[in-house]
């Protein structure tokens, strides 16, 4: 007898999913709320595939009720430091046109992006590993 295909539960737009690991770490648990908000709009960009393309920039954050661009900063620079993210590409201002920074989460395998000129490579394991105790 056949096994029976799960019917999937399609959910629009899509979803993050954060690992209750992650959650019960302190570094998750002590973000600030602006750190917070800003990994909620990287992960709200994160499709399954495009690990390391995820930005968070001052007008992106318009949409989310705004942030000053210092206050962006501070939160960026805390969820690297925390380990959260991974800053995959610097900003840059040239001739050519400026291009924001872009990140990726750290418990999620960082994706070719090809066309975005990535400082880090692609991997196979997550920056961050999730392990009890």
């Amino acid at each position: 007898m056949a096994k029976k295909k799960r019917d999937r539960v399609s959910t629009p737009g899509g979803f993050l999913a954060l690992p209750k690991l992650l959650m019960e770490s302190d570094d998750f648990r002590e973000l600030s709320p602006s750190a917070l908000k800003v990994l909620l709009v990287l992960g709200s960009q994160y499709n399954g595939r495009n690990n390391g393309n995820l930005a968070a920039t001052h007008s992106m954050m318009d949409d989310w009720g705004g942030m000053a661009k210092a206050t962006l900063a501070k939160a960026l620079k805390e969820l690297q430091e925390r380990n959260l993210i991974t800053k995959t590409r610097d900003n840059r201002r040239g001739r050519e046109g400026a291009r924001c920074a872009l990140f990726a989460l750290a418990w999620q395998t960082i994706d070719d992006c090809p066309g975005k000129e990535l400082d880090v490579p692609p991997s196979i394991v997550p920056r961050r590993k999730l392990s009890q105790g």
